[in-house]
């Protein structure tokens, strides 16, 4: 069955690539920072062939090493990525997890929605069966179940490294993951993996985005809110600004210092700047509508 799942999911790659002939474009195209997800969370990058330069493949000749980025300003997650191999796989089993990572707003949906109800899971950058780090805040990030555990996700591919590993157990494989995060939103749009074994060609070797989105729920990448989609107001053309009600803020639409949707101090407004001052509302200093 295994073999199975590894053709299948090599098949679907090669499809897609043929297919489309081009990849589709990032998430992060700046238009808005709110995102209803889609069914489809993979994409292609690259045809498939990993961005790694002729000094990190310098670095692997060496052999194992794994190096963690340091959590930004914001307390957010960088990119992750190493030289691993099977000697190195964890042995002992996972125990729970604590950490809150940046965007960690969980909502419980029904299960018609989202099978196993909660939308978020704390994602491990470099997956646990390939590096044996768990509880690591370092690792860890705000991921919806569909991104961390569904079809086409991140522990598809994460197992494909894995098990390649543990059928060659002298092979080495150069792997890397990197979070998109958009500015300073807390939840990042999405994660590019690489991964190449360095003694062959098979289903280890990918380059691959997963969509961090969740199907038939809209995502507030700044905060990571989430709400079912349709649940709020569309954010439209008819609409001129955003209003804070409880600062007495402006906000154009675009605002990355507007309230989410979701926040009791959030309204849509249709009226002109003047109006909207004559009502005691001044302008926000970040966008200066």
């Amino acid at each position: 069955m295994r073999y199975f799942t590894i053709f299948f999911t090599t098949l679907i790659l090669a499809l897609v690539i043929s297919c489309s002939g081009s990849t589709k474009q990032p998430a992060n195209t700046g238009v808005s920072y709110i995102i209803a997800g889609q069914s489809d969370l993979l994409e292609i990058r690259n045809d498939n062939v990993p961005y790694f330069t002729a000094a990190d493949y310098e670095k692997a000749r060496s052999g194992y090493f794994m190096e963690l980025s340091p959590l930004d300003e914001l307390g957010r997650v960088g990119s992750n990525w190493g030289c691993f191999d099977f000697d190195h796989m964890p042995t002992d089993e996972r125990t729970s997890l604590s950490t809150k990572p940046t965007g960690w707003v969980q909502k419980e949906y029904d299960n018609d929605i989202i099978p196993t109800r909660w939308i978020y899971n704390r994602s491990h950058i470099i997956g646990f069966q390939i590096c044996g780090l768990n509880d690591e805040k370092r690792n860890l990030m705000t991921g919806t179940r569909a991104f961390n555990a569904g079809e086409n996700s991140m522990v598809t591919f994460e197992n494909m490294t894995a098990d390649h590993m543990r059928e060659n157990r002298t092979h080495h494989v150069l792997y890397r993951v990197t979070p998109d995060f958009e500015g300073s939103n807390l939840l990042a749009y999405g994660v590019l993996i690489e991964s190449d074994c360095l003694e062959c060609d098979d289903t280890a070797d990918y380059c691959v985005y997963i969509l961090n989105q969740q199907y038939g729920i809209s995502i507030d990448y700044r905060t990571g809110d989430n709400w079912l989609t349709g649940e709020n107001e569309e954010i439209t053309s008819e609409w001129t600004y955003i209003l804070n009600t409880g600062t007495k803020k402006f906000h154009l639409l675009t605002c990355s210092g507007a309230p989410s949707p979701s926040s009791k101090n959030y309204q849509l407004t249709d009226k002109t700047r003047s109006q909207v001052i004559d009502e005691g509302y001044s302008p926000c200093g970040i966008c200066k509508p």
